[in-house]
């Protein structure tokens, strides 16, 4: 009988501590816009697993791709409001919230994954977070997103001058903007969603995206010519919601924050390491490859970092230019 009963007992408290398991768990919600095929999905999985598994369970992560829920923009918006928990958004989105991050869009900053990164981790993660405290948000990592390069149809690009009059789509990335219009080109704001068609009709000519993009999102379909330009390093905040994250114990901010680094490290790992193979990849899918003189673009940015420097200011202008020439 006192077996049966301890037999029970045991039993009941299982349940008791299943159910309450089940009640501390505790979902987070992370949405990017990348296509499920990106280095940034299989980041997002990584750290959706991980977490889960560190915190046995009582963190679960649930990943929306290829944005499903709204364009970065949104997603940004949504962070800060409490509206969602997390999301990768880039640093030209997020100037909407700290005018000094249109600094970090200014063409030209780097020639180098590594040198990118050393910056990155030094200067601009705690720089960055200083300013986006203020909007209930918190950079945890930030995820590469590549150097970006210029595909057209049809114009062979060799030099900055191949792209002067060229009806080109350019993101509203402030630099991105000023950089193309700097060498004369005939820029155009077309939304992401929208690229494929305009460029598949003709509605422009051009565009711009790191060679992972062009792959993911089969712009080699519009385009025969690629040009490793190299003209802006971009790189997505993995953001979460700062009320939400110090809400949560020092052991799993501890755990968010590790795994965090360690998607931001396979996006290193698969964008810097897995370019060359991917522009291998579309030059098999019929699109010449030149790489222009980088001088031709650099001696026009002038009105460029002025246009980046009046919306950034002077000081995060100059504070973002000294780090990246001390090799931060």
């Amino acid at each position: 009988m006192r077996t049966a009963v301890k037999a029970m007992f045991v039993a009941g408290a299982c349940l008791v501590a299943a159910a309450f398991s089940a009640q501390a768990a505790q979902t987070i919600r992370l949405a990017h816009t990348a296509a499920t095929s990106h280095a940034h999905h299989a980041a997002a999985l990584q750290f959706a697993k991980n977490v889960e598994a560190r915190t046995k369970g009582e963190l679960k992560v649930e990943v929306y791709p290829s944005g499903e829920l709204g364009d970065q923009p949104a997603l940004a918006e949504q962070v800060t409001m409490s509206a969602l928990d997390m999301a990768v958004v880039s640093l030209g989105n997020m100037a909407m919230y700290d005018k000094r991050l249109n600094a970090m869009t200014a063409p030209f900053l780097f020639e180098s994954y590594d040198e990118a990164h050393k910056v990155i981790d030094n200067f601009v993660m705690p720089w960055m977070n200083k300013g986006l405290a203020a909007h209930d948000c918190v950079g945890l990592s930030m995820f590469d997103y590549g150097f970006r390069q210029t595909t057209t149809q049809d114009v062979v690009v060799n030099s900055a001058e191949d792209l002067k009059g060229v009806k080109i789509r350019v993101p509203p990335a402030t630099g991105l903007l000023a950089a193309f219009d700097a060498i004369g080109a005939n820029t155009q704001s077309i939304a992401y969603s929208e690229l494929y068609t305009s460029l598949k009709q003709g509605v422009v000519v051009g565009e711009e995206n790191p060679v992972f993009t062009i792959l993911a999102d089969s712009l080699f379909e519009t385009q025969n010519q690629l040009a490793m330009t190299n003209h802006y390093f971009d790189c997505q905040v993995l953001l979460i919601n700062k009320t939400l994250y110090e809400g949560l114990s020092a052991e799993q901010q501890k755990v968010l924050k590790e795994e965090a680094v360690n998607a931001q490290n396979l996006t290193r790992k698969m964008i810097s390491e897995g370019e060359s193979a991917v522009v291998e990849e579309l030059k098999k899918k019929g699109m010449n490859v030149t790489y222009p003189d980088r001088a031709s673009f650099v001696n026009k940015m002038a009105p460029a970092y002025e246009k980046v420097a009046q919306l950034a200011g002077q000081e995060a202008m100059d504070e973002v230019l000294n780090a990246v020439k001390a090799g931060q």
